[in-house]
């Protein structure tokens, strides 16, 4: 009777033992789930998200002047902060809605992360991952309020506009990064469009390409509107098994590859499909169009590959300032088009109305051919290939008289500088 009894409360005592261990590992599996998630979460480190109705929207007033289409900026943190448990001291900002640890992709075209991480876009935070435009309309502004250790810095795309929409339809919305409790709170001011949206093309979430891990909120879905907050809190107990990155390092390739889209896409498109006859019909389209743009274009072997490269040049006049463009395209050994250049012309303080081809000579003794363009204000710059790769060079002196081109050198008149500038290449630049 005895052993009967001890051995009833051995058991007893194991089956408690054995469902406090369920319990504990239960709820320590609680604490993270599949590697990919969708909000609430929690994904494969921890991370999950809910409503953020007790943060207030802070207006960043700190201007980045980042004014670019595709554009990424470095911006140095006021505090370290850990993401997927690495911690960094720098951050990326790219003019598309989103921010990157470690890697510096313009990007524009959005991805879902319900299944997989983009590997591209690495360590990445998306408060609105879409194809915005800081052009010519909008700011990107950081600020940091608080004291230490209770800082915030703020990331804000102020009054943004999408590529190709109305300028006049834009967004606001920004992300708070937390010091001390790694926290991330995406709020969203404006993001009510004319035509609804509400991020109806955007993709809102986290990831880490590195370790395989996401969280998405949204993707192209109507899902944030306008005062709507995300809160990303760090987990409590991150998963032990996600092994931290080496701080600073970067975890994938910046783009390099000029980004075709808008006209340069088309472009492409035509040429691989009906070659070069279709050049001037596109010429036409673009002048009918809204907003007209008009184009003009040179086939010239810039490369010295004995193939000629097209250098094309669009702008829209003195009220489409933003539409002035460079392009040069190529085409490999099948004949197919890609892009090898893309630049925009004008800035918010020298805007330009129109573009031409000057001139084309060996400005830099090369060997090669250089096109020397010139625009409505009087700036000259030369489209040449130095080390190899394609650049678009300034020539000093903004000037309104003759141009000629001699034996390499720029000659002008009607400069800030009295009589004759000549300009030559020093090797290096194009100098007087």
């Amino acid at each position: 009777m005895r052993f009967r009894r001890s051995t009833l409360i051995i058991l007893l005592l194991l089956a408690v033992i054995i469902v406090s261990l369920i319990y504990v590992i239960r709820g320590t599996r609680a604490d993270f789930g599949p590697a990919t998630a969708i909000c609430p979460g929690p994904d494969g480190y921890g991370y999950t998200c809910t409503g953020g109705t007790g943060f207030a929207y802070i207006d960043a007033t700190q201007d980045t002047g980042l004014y670019a289409d595709d554009g990424v900026i470095a911006l140095e943190l006021p505090f370290p902060f850990t993401f997927y448990g690495t911690t960094y001291t720098e951050i990326n900002a790219s003019s598309n809605g989103n921010l990157q640890f470690g890697s510096t992709n313009p990007r524009y075209g959005n991805t879902c992360l319900a299944n997989q991480p983009v590997a591209e876009m690495g360590e990445m935070i998306a408060p609105y991952w879409d194809d915005l435009n800081l052009l010519e309309f909008g700011f990107l502004e950081t600020e940091t309020v608080g004291e230490e250790p209770e800082r915030i810095f703020v990331v804000e795309w102020d009054d943004v506009p999408v590529f190709g929409d109305n300028p006049d339809d834009r967004v606001t919305f920004a992300v708070q990064l937390f010091e001390s409790s790694n926290d991330i709170v995406f709020l969203y001011e404006d993001v009510t469009r004319f035509d609804g949206h509400n991020g109806a093309s955007a993709t809102i979430g986290l990831q880490s390409a590195a370790n395989g891990l996401a969280l998405q909120f949204s993707c192209n879905q109507a899902a944030i509107a306008d005062a709507g907050r995300i809160y990303f809190p760090y987990p409590e107990r991150p998963n032990p098994d996600v092994t931290p990155l080496e701080t600073g390092t970067a975890v994938t390739t910046p783009t390099t590859q000029p980004l075709a889209k808008g006209v340069t896409a088309d472009l492409i498109d035509a040429l691989n499909q009906s070659g070069a006859d279709s050049l001037p019909q596109l010429a036409n389209q673009w002048r009918r169009q809204t907003p007209h743009r008009a184009a003009v274009w040179k086939w010239a072997d810039v490369m010295g590959n004995g193939r000629s490269q097209l250098i094309i040049l669009w702008y829209g006049g003195a009220d489409q300032p933003g539409l002035a463009q460079l392009a040069i395209l190529a085409a490999d050994k099948t004949g197919q088009m890609s892009l090898l250049y893309n630049e925009h012309l004008s800035t918010r303080s020298e805007p330009v109305a129109k573009i031409s081809i000057a001139a084309s000579d060996d400005l830099t003794q090369d060997g090669l051919p250089d096109l020397l363009l010139q625009d409505d204000t009087g700036q000259l710059s030369v489209v040449t290939t130095v080390t190899g790769s394609l650049s678009r060079l300034p020539v000093p002196e903004r000037c309104q008289g003759g141009l000629l081109v001699q034996n390499g050198q720029i000659i002008r008149d009607g400069c800030a500088t009295a009589g004759r500038v000549i300009v030559g290449w020093n090797g290096r630049e194009f100098a007087q």
